[in-house]
């Protein structure tokens, strides 16, 4: 017996020892004091959550009210889908916050966040540069989400045009927490939320890496998309779920609202009309004139910085300068002390430690990709960057591009003229009609006509295909080519297929029509494995080619055309 009250009075001293070490950080922690107030030509909210439109906790109520009482100007919504329609089509001012509606795509690659773009009438695609492109083309901005996630990461940097990317995502740091820390935050959150929250944050040293690597590989700057620029991710859903059917309703949103923020400058007051007041934000967005804050150590009000080349000009973050001599001015009107690092292309360029300055000039001899990082000197997470700039490209002349040279294309007809080639197929409700015409320059013109329905309310496949299951033998080929053109501007599928019956593997791969005639040429190594074996294509076992549109790039009731000519290989 006094065996075991020994052994029971040591857990508890052990028991004891490992509450003081949860608790007394929590009590020794306090965010910094700055009452400057936010001037006019800075609007802060906060970016990348999720509601009920997908698997949010909160309704866009519960997301505006959060932000109202941190007295936030808006708040980013990016609910997955490709595209969430409703949250998409969400932008309006509720609870004086400017919610922007977005969407987070599921791609081949990774995540993927939208946002400011017009909502197509059809589904985006999954390849990674198809999408970017259609964002960007439809007047949207767009960040690769959390990149190096241990269990989403991106995978495809071959692509280019995008806005960004998140150089620190809340989600994937929350991850990575020891087993230990992950024990001891709720009992952390409870006491003081900003304090269990931060402490799951490390400094995000493989994005910021990649970011850097992304600018410097294009500091020559010879055409606008190769400026990237990085945002700080809170992925805030209201709830943090433990299985498929239990979830534990923290942190709340109010919660993550206060850890990460950005600060979006604007060159004219918000406007009254929702929309154009988020065409605002999405501007300054696009152009990389923002900054980053870990908004839990403290608000930075007041901060500021710009570049003054030799002649005086002045320029914004995100922007371009010829001149590669002049200033940085940094403004500092905080009452506690900071620690600044400047880096260029990645490297650190100076740093000055315990600064009570108010303003700093920052002499810069030199190209380069500028950024600033602020730490604050004496807190508690001094090690984590408490604001994080976006780049100035100082030293760098765009020059128009020049367009790659495409690949020769030497084109193996593969209708020649042979009406009966296509047939249709479909599921029951849905309907689709082959027709030919010869045109004016005695080219085979292959007219589809189609329909789209649902099987039953619960039935989630439907389609219309133009399908040709014959055998093939591409391996001397790099590809299919082909000339289409639609009604309107819609989403299609090219699609063969491999192997035996029972042992079939699918490759597809999307394309945009409009109405005017467009050439295609889609190579075999950019299709994905959509069922069947993930391996690269035996090219010498086609058993069957498709063209088609269904629930994956349209919605039901979906009518159209498309019309194809010169469809072959090269």
């Amino acid at each position: 017996m006094k065996r075991i009250k020994k052994i029971l009075k040591y857990v508890l001293i052990i028991l004891a020892i490992l509450v003081i070490i949860i608790i007394f950080p929590i009590f020794s922690y306090k965010k910094e004091v700055n009452d400057n107030p936010l001037p006019s030509y800075y609007k802060k909210g906060v970016y990348h959550m999720h509601s009920i439109f997908s698997d949010g906790k909160g309704t866009i109520e519960d997301i505006t009210t959060a932000a109202a009482s941190l007295n936030l100007d808006f708040a980013i919504l990016t609910d997955h889908g490709e595209p969430n329609l409703k949250s998409s089509t969400s932008t309006t001012y509720l609870n004086n916050v400017l919610l922007i509606g977005g969407s987070e795509f599921s791609l081949h690659s990774g995540h993927l966040a939208a946002m400011g773009f017009n909502v197509p009438d059809y589904i985006f695609p999954p390849e990674p540069q198809e999408a970017i492109n259609e964002v960007i083309h439809n007047k949207g901005v767009c960040f690769i989400s959390h990149p190096f996630d241990d269990r989403i990461p991106w995978t495809d940097w071959d692509i280019q045009a995008f806005t960004g990317l998140e150089v620190l995502s809340s989600y994937s740091s929350a991850r990575r927490i020891s087993f230990f820390k992950l024990i001891a935050f709720p009992l952390q959150y409870a006491l003081n939320s900003n304090y269990a929250l931060v402490s799951t944050l490390k400094y995000p040293e493989e994005n910021i890496k990649k970011w850097d690597s992304l600018n410097s590989l294009n500091s020559n700057l010879e055409h606008e998309s190769g400026r990237y620029y990085g945002i700080y991710a809170l992925d805030a859903h209201g709830k943090l779920p433990i299985t498929e059917k239990f979830q534990l309703n923290f942190p709340s949103y109010k919660a993550m609202f206060e850890i990460l923020t950005v600060y979006v400058k604007i060159d004219k007051e918000l406007e009254k009309d929702p929309h154009q007041a988020a065409a605002t934000i999405i501007s300054s967005l696009r152009k990389g004139n923002f900054f980053n804050v870990i908004e839990a150590i403290a608000p930075a009000n007041g901060f500021e910085t710009l570049f003054i080349d030799n002649s005086g000009q002045q320029f914004e973050m995100g922007s371009v300068s010829d001149s590669s001599e002049g200033k940085l001015i940094i403004l500092l009107p905080f009452q506690f002390q900071t620690d600044i690092i400047i880096k260029r292309n990645g490297m650190k360029y100076e740093q000055i430690s315990n600064i009570q300055k108010k303003k700093l000039e920052i002499e810069v001899k030199g190209p380069g990709c500028y950024i600033i990082e602020v730490y604050v000197s004496n807190n508690k997470f001094n090690k984590l960057p408490w604001i994080m700039t976006n780049p100035f490209f100082i030293g760098v002349k765009e020059s128009p591009s020049v367009p790659a040279e495409k690949d020769k294309i030497i084109l193996k007809q593969l209708l020649i003229n042979e009406k009966e080639f296509f047939k249709v197929e479909k599921n029951s409700r849905s309907e689709g009609v082959i027709m030919y015409e010869t045109s004016d320059k005695d080219e085979l013109i292959t007219t589809f006509t189609f329909k789209l329905e649902k099987e039953s309310p619960d039935e989630k496949d439907f389609w219309s295909a133009l399908a040709v299951r014959k055998g093939f033998d591409f391996s001397n080929f790099k590809g299919f080519v082909f000339e289409a053109r639609s009604d309107k501007k819609r989403r299609f599928w090219t699609e063969f297929r491999t192997g035996k019956q029972d042992e079939e593997t699918w490759y597809r791969h999307s394309f945009l029509v409009n109405k005017e005639w467009n050439r295609f040429h889609i190579p075999f190594k950019k299709f994905h494995v959509i069922f069947g074996e993930n391996k690269s294509p035996k090219l010498s076992d086609i058993v069957s080619i498709f063209f088609s549109i269904n629930n994956a790039n349209a919605y039901p009731g979906t009518i159209g055309r498309i019309d194809f000519k010169n469809v072959g290989l090269y």
